[in-house]
């Protein structure tokens, strides 16, 4: 199997939060980061690591997945 791993700019990143309306303290925890580096990522100050990109891949898969169940 192959994975396509997603380049995740700031907007990208504020908009995968703001589509399951989830506060930055709330993002932020379930990657396992800060909500102040949240906050850098969302301004473009700090750039997600290969391992921080592959955590919102699966993040967006499982709350996708969650909110079709719920459907």
């Amino acid at each position: 199997m192959i994975l396509y791993m997603n380049q995740w700019s700031p907007d990208g990143i504020r908009k995968l939060r703001g589509k399951y309306k989830l506060s930055r303290k709330g993002f932020s925890e379930l990657l396992g980061i800060t909500e102040n580096y949240v906050y850098l990522l969302e301004r473009g100050v700090k750039t997600p690591s290969k391992t921080l990109e592959l955590l919102l891949d699966c993040m967006k898969r499982e709350l996708k997945e969650k909110r079709r169940r719920y459907e």
